[in-house]
């Protein structure tokens, strides 16, 4: 029985399937940086699989252009490019959001006004942080990502004034000291 990827517990992932996955869903044929697989109970129920490209897509300096997550609710897709759920300055991570919590027949006029989906996306932003942070570990990994990310993500500061502590923790500014 095939079941979605983001749906299976993620001991039983394979990197070679995190992988491929981002490739379909991305559109993308090189490797992620990063992904995060997470699984969300209680008030709100939801899973996602986040991913960082490995590389820049072309439109992403288009603050305007398509971007955002597959949304499915209960498995049943609803639509591509959900940017409800992430904010501008996060516009080049790809993934997916599966949720119990949207009607099946949810349109992007009432994505705008349920208060779920604002604390979906703090839920998310938080997640696509804290997942930044972790790759800022590695040096040459999130010296891969600035360089190819860190104008975008420069945005962030004066977009989420809640989360610019943990967003300028993970600037980085060029030095004569090393």
């Amino acid at each position: 029985e095939a079941t979605a990827l983001w749906v299976r517990p993620k001991s039983e992932v394979s990197e070679d399937e995190y992988k491929a996955f981002y490739k379909h869903v991305a559109h993308d044929f090189s490797d992620p940086l990063t992904w995060s697989h997470n699984k969300v109970e209680g008030n709100l129920e939801y899973t996602s699989l986040l991913y960082v490209p490995g590389r820049a897509p072309f439109d992403l300096y288009e603050r305007d252009g398509a971007r955002g997550v597959k949304l499915y609710v209960q498995r049943v897709f609803i639509m591509d490019d959900a940017e409800q759920f992430l904010p501008l300055y996060l516009r080049f991570i790809k993934g997916v959001l599966d949720t119990r919590d949207l009607s099946l027949n949810v349109s992007r006029e009432l994505l705008q006004q349920d208060p779920k989906v604002e604390k979906i996306k703090s839920a998310l932003t938080k997640r696509a942080l804290d997942m930044l942070k972790k790759l800022a570990k590695d040096k040459e990994a999130y010296q891969t990502f600035w360089n190819t990310f860190g104008s975008v993500l420069k945005e962030g500061p004066a977009e989420d004034y809640a989360n610019r502590d943990k967003i300028s923790g993970l600037l980085r500014f060029s030095s004569t000291h090393t």
